[in-house]
């Protein structure tokens, strides 16, 4: 939706019209009354006396039409107040609940015995995502049995691990920063379309989405096939537009996300294809 905030638009303008119209005509009649139409002023004064007659209520609507001017600019002022104080009040709870979620990531912390050398291992902040990922041991279930296996590893050897991350003991300590993130990206995506248009909301997604780290982006893309309501906004915001592909798991998803991002491909392709275990085109380039 296209936002527009101008003083003088087309409701001033139609307004304005008509009144420039009655003006005109009253300035005419003078000019129209002297040419002899049918009516006879030398019976009834001076000419200029029936002039200044005729005039004095064009004055009057000339000072009429000034003040619904100086009213018009005054009203439109107040409008635009009033949605700059909307914006500035969203735009302020915005940045706090991105303050929110920076203290969140920082307050990260994650350790793990390393079996070899018997020595605790730990991560705090950002680097927590790319220990879960790559370097700390989960029980996943893979099939028929239960294996001791990295994220990683285990992603890349069946797509069914995609919705059983959550469920993950050791993952648990991550579901605060998910959900404080999805709050986050849904508070832009509920706000008024009158207010806030759709191209805007996606400049304040692409602001949330430039403070999270490339590991942040990968656990986000996998964690989002269990939850619904997030891979939607996900698409709806293209979160994964700075995704390095090479980051995920499997080969199958590299070569099925690269062929997604070209320009070959299209929306429409998404549309007769199962979504549940992938993401549309939308999620990597923005469908505007």
């Amino acid at each position: 939706m296209k936002e527009s905030n101008v003083t003088f638009d087309k409701g001033f303008w139609k307004s304005f019209g008509w009144f420039l119209a009655i003006a005109i005509l009253i300035c005419c009649l003078p000019w129209l009354f002297t040419r002899g139409i049918g009516f006879d002023f030398t019976q009834t004064g001076q000419i200029g006396d029936t002039i200044g007659g005729i005039m004095g209520p064009f004055v009057a609507i000339a000072a009429a039409g000034l003040t619904f001017i100086a009213f018009w600019v005054q009203y439109k002022a107040n409008i635009q107040q009033r949605h700059d104080i909307a914006v500035e009040r969203f735009e302020n709870n915005l940045f706090e609940m991105i303050h929110i979620q920076q203290d969140i990531t920082n307050g990260l912390l994650v350790e793990e015995m390393d079996p070899n050398s018997n020595v605790r291992i730990s991560q705090r902040g950002r680097d927590v995502f790319q220990f879960v990922y790559e370097t700390m041991n989960h029980r996943i279930s893979l099939g028929d049995e239960c294996r001791t296996s990295t994220l990683k590893h285990a992603l890349e050897i069946s797509d069914e691990v995609k919705m059983s991350i959550p469920n993950l003991k050791k993952m648990w300590f991550l579901d605060h920063y998910f959900r404080h993130l999805y709050r986050t990206f849904k508070y832009i995506d509920d706000a008024n379309e009158k207010l806030i248009s759709s191209k805007k909301k996606y400049k304040y997604a692409c602001i949330v989405r430039a403070t999270l780290s490339q590991y942040e982006l990968i656990m986000l893309f996998y964690n989002g096939f269990y939850h619904k309501r997030f891979k939607k906004l996900i698409e709806k915001y293209a979160l994964m537009n700075n995704l390095r592909i090479g980051l995920l798991a499997s080969e199958k998803d590299i070569n099925l996300y690269c062929r997604k991002q070209s320009s070959e491909y299209s929306y429409e392709q998404d549309e007769n294809r199962k979504m549940g275990m992938e993401y549309q085109k939308s999620a990597f380039v923005y469908n505007n």
